[in-house]
């Protein structure tokens, strides 16, 4: 059941582009909306891992770096990313609209983290929290 409802939901987002869609709606769910940001940037689809990234000048300036890192990347490593399955280590969620994804991938198996916040019933990748650890939780 779960794997249907996975293809299902990729069906929907390659059918919308998430490009600023009006009917493309991120998941509402923060670990679904986590996997969607890490599948679009492993597969190199920075536009449309950029739909997540909270919009703040220190978040879209750490983005745009990374978008620059994979860029140069060769082919190779692309088409590895692209191969990698997402592992989830470790989801925990600090209150309602905070939550925190350890992860890795299959190609690198390097632990990595996000921060995911609900800002007026969307979950945003505050990336910030990647870089400096700052929940930004009291």
């Amino acid at each position: 059941m779960r794997s249907i409802i996975i293809i299902f939901i990729t069906c929907l987002i390659l059918s919308s582009g998430c490009t600023g869609n009006e009917d493309y709606q991120k998941p509402d769910d923060p670990l679904e909306a986590g996997r969607e940001f890490i599948r679009f940037a492993l597969d190199g689809d920075m536009r449309k891992a950029k739909v997540f990234i909270l919009s703040d000048g220190a978040n879209e300036r750490l983005f745009e770096n990374i978008e620059k890192k994979y860029a140069a990347e060769s082919q190779q490593e692309k088409d590895s990313y692209k191969d990698a399955s997402i592992i989830i280590n470790k989801s925990q969620s600090l209150n309602d609209s905070t939550t925190i994804i350890n992860y890795s991938n299959s190609f690198k198996r390097e632990n990595s983290e996000i921060k995911l916040v609900k800002i007026n019933g969307e979950w945003w990748v505050d990336f910030k929290y990647t870089f400096t650890g700052d929940t930004g939780v009291k």
